[in-house]
């Protein structure tokens, strides 16, 4: 019989990371291949074919103290060495840091696994990171170089890493996946939780709402604008929220601000919106900016490292500078982090111009459709992961 694969991630609780787990997996069980799934923690959001057995190193549901949890790696790679060998486990894909170190941990312990590991974010974030970051760069340095391939979302998270560390591990780009029909019929739902105004045009911000995505700035924005009919719709939550709701009191735009929370289905929402935007400090590979663009809702992003150029802008130079208060792209529009005045104009101009915003949206809808279909990504992840059967 042959030997089987593995997907290993902290948990398949919301996130874009763990999204892209959940459809990998569902995707090669449904193709009845040799797959198992491997969480550290027991807590799920997104869901999986109705026969999926998920197998679990830990009871925790993610509260859990970071110091903990970092202590509790060699136990926990411990763990995975003998699931590795009791279920007959060849090849073993991590999603996430902290299920990465696992990974690699358990082969240093003796496991004759195969350590393939994803990296979903910019690892250059952690220089300014304090003592967790510099613990993260020192894991990363001492343990990466000793995994079998080093996958990357993304060119810019793939060139980041090297500019620190320079490994020469085999590395491959590959991008996020996308189930394409199941969000564009997603999109099409009636919104029965929040009343659009027919009168207002709305922004629509979709992620946690930590420092990182830097929402504020989108308030900020918000209270420049000439127009008082532009409201924004913000969906998730996180540590910044009511930093936020008195930010947005202290700007006298509380009323055109709206805390929707976290919703099973954000495509609605997004479709009904005339703007998404991302604010965001740093980024992996942003599913939500194309997510958006397939539910046909232009974009104006921050051109945080990495991502977001990529999407809107490729082949324009990862490190390319913008003039100005913003930079119209191919399909969007990209300002400078933190230029508050930069994402102001930008939204105005968008606002303004309802020609270059149909085209654009058209042309965004095309680029996302052609480039990041669900059957394209996963086969190269099958390549991977299946490849010499």
């Amino acid at each position: 019989m042959a030997k089987k694969r593995a997907i290993l991630t902290n948990s398949l609780y919301a996130g874009g990371a763990e999204r892209v787990v959940s459809l990998l997996y569902s995707y090669f069980f449904k193709q009845n291949l040799e797959i198992e799934l491997i969480t550290v923690e027991k807590k799920v959001f997104y869901k999986l074919p109705k026969d999926a057995k998920i197998i679990y190193l830990s009871n925790f549901d993610g509260s859990q103290n970071g110091f903990l949890k970092l202590l509790l790696l060699p136990y926990f790679a411990y763990k995975l060495k003998k699931i590795i060998k009791q279920h007959d486990i060849e090849l073993v894909q991590s999603h996430v840091l902290r299920a990465n170190y696992i990974n690699i941990l358990a082969k240093l312990f003796g496991s004759s696994h195969k350590a393939q590991i994803v990296n979903s974010g910019k690892i250059s974030r952690y220089t300014k990171g304090g003592i967790s970051g510099k613990i993260n760069l020192f894991l990363i340095k001492h343990l990466y170089k000793r995994a079998d391939l080093i996958i990357s979302k993304s060119l810019g998270m793939q060139l980041d890493m090297q500019e620190l560390f320079n490994f020469d591990n085999s590395s491959q780009v590959i991008n996020n996946p996308y189930d394409i029909s199941k969000i564009i019929r997603l999109s099409k739902e009636r919104v029965s939780e929040f009343y659009f105004d027919k009168k207002k045009r709305y922004l629509i911000c979709v992620g946690r709402l930590i420092e990182l995505k830097r929402n504020q700035d989108v308030i900020k924005a918000l209270s420049y604008l000439d127009d008082l009919s532009v409201e924004v719709i913000f969906l998730g939550d996180g540590d910044q929220k009511y930093n936020l709701l008195k930010l947005a009191r202290e700007l006298n735009v509380q009323n055109r601000v709206h805390f929707l929370g976290r919703v099973e289905n954000p495509f609605k929402f997004i479709s009904k919106c005339d703007i998404f935007i991302s604010a965001s400090r740093t980024e992996g590979f942003p599913n939500v900016l194309v997510e958006a663009m397939l539910c046909r809702c232009v974009v104006i992003s921050s051109d945080c490292i990495s991502g977001p150029r990529e999407i809107l802008a490729p082949g324009s130079g990862i490190y390319q500078e913008i003039k100005g208060d913003f930079e119209e792209v191919q399909f969007g529009l990209l300002y400078k982090v933190g230029n508050v005045k930069g994402l102001s104009s930008a939204i105005t101009y968008m606002l303004q111009n309802r020609k270059l915003k149909t085209e654009l949206m058209q042309k965004a809808y095309q680029r996302a459709v052609s480039s990041y279909n669900f059957d394209r990504i996963f086969k190269l992840y099958q390549e991977v992961m299946f490849g010499d059967r």
